[in-house]
């Protein structure tokens, strides 16, 4: 707080010892005020130091934060690297193992129903391939894993002289129906892997548009004319009315003397609008709830597919994929056959790329 030096009131004293006093209190507040400017200098500077000093170390403590959290996260990365590279190959040693496995005992059933050396190591390789593409398109798994176990169970009992074999000079010799199943493995993989792979025949979808065009409910007018009561009617009436019993008239009973009114004759109602919407909602349940093949499955859940893609902005999941399919209107499916459909359909075309900008 700085003193204006003119605020001081003149002494009444007059002599030189009165002014000398006033010339070094004077002195004394210019002095004072020097001081006081100064100390607010220092605190001025002592302030700004301390929040430069902050700035500071908040600055480190945050680049180092920053650091730390990037080590952190590369290490996690290279962990989970490790552990993908890790169940890669670990699933890699697991398929070569079984196949290996499997595979010894496919060439020996080959081999025990009566196929050449040269050609028996066929059997095993056409299995092999069908189980992994069963496996990729996510179709076909549960035939191709029960071909690979009756295949293996069928050898060992047959070897151990169990199953499919009688007893001919002290050897097994396989049984008639047990070398046509085996020869018939090849053939029945062909056809199943032709189903996976053939694209769509146009017939069968020209036949499928012509079915659904039939099963569309034909546009019905709102209202109807009254329709006139046949003549039946009338004298069906008018003969059970007659036809019933009457009771002899008495005098007291007047009202009994009156012969019976006469009906006025039915007249129809109009159609009831309400039994048209039940028929259109009944049609639609059952185009949603028919069978289907995966074929037709692709056709017709295709464009919900793509539309599930573009709104998620990634593939969509099983189960959202087959939310959406019932929400079409195309029936409930589960997640395992909305996961074959959206293998299908990938088959098919493939997915189109995103727009960052949107």
């Amino acid at each position: 707080m700085s003193i204006d030096p003119g605020s001081f009131r003149p002494l009444p004293l007059h002599d030189e010892r009165a002014e000398a006093a006033r010339a070094e209190a004077e002195a004394l507040l210019v002095q004072a005020n020097k001081m006081h400017e100064q100390a607010q200098t220092e605190a001025q500077q002592i302030r700004d130091e301390a929040r430069s000093l902050r700035t500071r170390t908040l600055a480190e403590a945050t680049h180092e934060a920053n650091q730390i959290r990037a080590a952190a996260k590369a290490e996690i990365e290279v962990r989970q690297q490790r552990d993908d590279k890790l169940d890669v190959w670990a699933a890699r040693a697991i398929i070569a193992g079984t196949v290996g496995l499997t595979a010894s005992g496919e060439y020996a059933l080959a081999r025990m129903v009566g196929f050449d050396r040269t050609v028996a190591w066929l059997l095993p390789f056409v299995i092999d391939v069908y189980v992994i593409q069963a496996f990729r398109r996510h179709r076909d798994i549960v035939q191709a894993i029960s071909l690979t176990v009756a295949a293996n169970v069928t050898y060992h009992l047959a070897d151990k002289g169990l199953f499919g074999v009688e007893a001919v000079k002290n050897r097994h010799e396989p049984q008639w129906w047990l070398i046509a199943m085996v020869a018939s493995v090849a053939s029945l993989i062909l056809w199943r892997v032709h189903l996976m792979t053939a694209p769509p025949k146009p017939a069968r979808e020209r036949r499928k548009q012509r079915q659904e065009a039939r099963q569309v409910p034909v546009p019905q007018p709102t209202t109807a004319p009254p329709v006139p009561a046949p003549a039946a009617d009338s004298s069906t009436a008018k003969t059970t009315v007659n036809s019933e019993p009457q009771e002899p008239p008495t005098g007291g009973d007047k009202k009994r003397q009156e012969p019976p009114a006469k009906k006025a004759p039915a007249v129809d109602k109009k159609p009831a609008q309400p039994r048209r919407q039940n028929t259109a909602r009944s049609t639609a349940k059952k185009t949603a709830n028919k069978r289907r093949s995966l074929d037709e499955w692709a056709t017709d859940a295709g464009p919900v597919f793509h539309a599930e893609f573009a709104r998620l902005r990634r593939n969509p999941t099983a189960t959202e994929f087959a939310t959406a399919i019932s929400k079409a209107g195309l029936g409930k499916v589960s997640d395992s056959t909305a996961k074959n459909i959206r293998a299908e359909i990938l088959d098919r075309t493939p997915l189109p790329e995103l727009d960052d900008t949107q």
